[in-house]
């Protein structure tokens, strides 16, 4: 049969959004004033640890999937309770001065408002471009688990450039906490020209490969994952391993004995530890060299494809045992910020995007340590199917899709708007075709147990790698 038959969908998949038809225009008069009140109001973090104010992105993930008005507005009010008022400004910050209050979260407002003023001088994809490969701004927007570039992908992703303001400013708030393994860019105030990607390719390597060796063989490098054969390695595994790098990274990286004594269950802050080992930094870096980007569209695409694959598997694989079910919250993070990093490369350079995906990359592999190198179960994950999922259903997508809009908790409809644009793009010729409703139907049915429970929280926060975390089972779902 000819190739001229099969069906091109989504026709333009760089650019592809999910969106369900349900949007009324009183939904999107209402949107547009509960947006702004947000913005004019309340601080980016809701408490003294710097924890996120989330509303915008609850609010927008259930806008894109239909909620009608009153939901929409139970979602801004649930959320407009807790939150803090912006904090007073620390006076006017620019391109000269803003390094005076970088990482100060009291800073916020000051930085929203240079932030706007710069979107509203150049533009708000030429502000992204210019600030986030600035100074040591993209290992800031990688910190605060991801946060800062959620943030961003949902100004861009619906063209909303005071909440890509929010974004940026956040990530000025925010610690450089993987600054070991991302590059410095160029001073925030020098005159540059944001250049396409055939003027930038040339300049490909010239951090990254300072940084990772890339490039160099490695005497010590471990065989390739997916040639191993050990029996603890489960059929569904093996093949994804084959198709997709990352993956193949992160299962040689758990089996690395090198990486047992660096972080123990016990330790309070498991990522600082691993930040702060020498022998561990030095092992990622080794490990992320061999995750190597050329200059072409298509390698950024494939190599956005294989991270974005591998972020949904180490989420919803590591959730799952035989005794029972466990989100982890660090790692939903790293599925739901890929999501926004799809949003942003078809505005960037090929430079800038392999950038982006390198730094994403060293935070999910770094995180991935810190949790305790879990184990992915996907045979689990690809024969689970709750009691709640709709096999009456023609597109069962749409039942999940409804689900979402009414859980409780935030970040399960953000996920489930990642896993929907994931399964658009990337199912339709994979292994791992089940994979993505399989971790849709996973979460849903954990936000289902949370009602049942009268809205407990169970997301992970402890290490879901380590056997001491599942033989607590204060937070296991069983199934």
């Amino acid at each position: 049969m000819s190739s001229s038959f099969e069906p091109q969908t989504p026709l333009e998949p760089l650019k592809y959004a999910f969106v369900l038809p349900g949007i009324t225009p009183e939904a999107k008069q209402l949107s547009e004033h509960l947006l702004e009140k947000n913005h004019v109001e309340h601080n980016i973090f809701f408490n003294p640890k710097g924890f996120h104010n989330h509303l915008t992105h609850h609010y927008l993930s259930a806008y894109a999937m239909g909620a009608n008005p009153e939901r929409l507005q139970a979602i801004y009010d649930e959320h407009a309770s807790y939150q803090r008022p912006l904090p007073p400004s620390v006076g006017e910050l620019n391109r000269e001065n803003y390094r005076s209050q970088i990482g100060n979260r009291d800073a916020y407002t000051s930085y929203r408002d240079m932030f706007q003023r710069e979107i509203n001088q150049h533009g708000m994809i030429n502000t992204i471009r210019h600030w986030i490969y600035s100074d040591d701004l993209l290992a800031r927007v990688m910190g605060g688990a991801y946060h800062p570039i959620i943030h961003i992908g949902y100004g861009v992703e619906f063209n909303l450039p005071a909440l890509a303001a929010e974004g940026l400013a956040m990530m000025a708030c925010t610690e450089a906490r993987f600054a070991d393994f991302i590059p410095q860019g160029q001073p925030a105030n020098s005159q540059r020209v944001l250049s396409t990607a055939r003027d930038m390719v040339s300049q490909l390597t010239t951090g990254f490969a300072t940084r990772l060796n890339l490039g160099k063989p490695q005497s010590g490098d471990a065989p390739s994952a997916s040639s191993l054969t050990a029996v603890d390695m489960d059929a569904a595994l093996k093949d994804a391993l084959n198709n997709n790098a990352v993956l193949d990274l992160a299962e040689e990286i758990r089996r690395d004995a090198d990486f047992d004594d660096v972080v123990k269950y016990s330790d309070e802050n498991k990522i600082t530890a691993v930040l702060e080992s020498k022998k561990a930094k030095d092992k990622l870096r080794t490990y992320l060299s061999r995750w190597s980007i050329s200059e072409t569209e298509q390698d950024v695409w494939e190599k956005l494809k294989e991270l974005y694959t591998a972020s949904m598997v180490i989420y919803g694989a590591s959730a799952i045992r035989k005794q029972g079910i466990k989100l982890d919250f660090f790692l939903v993070h790293a599925l739901t910020s890929i999501h926004a990093i799809h949003t942003l490369i078809p505005h960037l350079s090929y430079v800038e995007s392999s950038k982006l995906l390198k730094a994403h990359a060293a935070a999910t592999l770094t995180f991935f340590v810190s949790l305790g190198r879990p184990s992915l179960q996907l045979d689990l994950l690809l024969k689970f199917q709750s009691p709640e999922f709709d096999t009456k259903c023609n597109n069962p997508w749409l039942s999940l899709c409804d689900r979402a809009i009414t859980a409780h908790e935030v970040h399960q409809i953000k996920a489930i708007h990642s896993l929907a644009v994931g399964q658009m793009l990337y199912a339709h010729d994979s292994p791992l075709a089940k994979a993505w409703i399989r971790v849709a139907d996973l979460t849903l049915y954990v936000s289902d147990q949370e009602k049942k429970a009268g809205g407990a929280d169970f997301w992970n926060r402890s290490g879901i790698g380590y056997d001491e975390d599942w033989e607590d089972t204060s937070r296991l779902v069983p199934y």
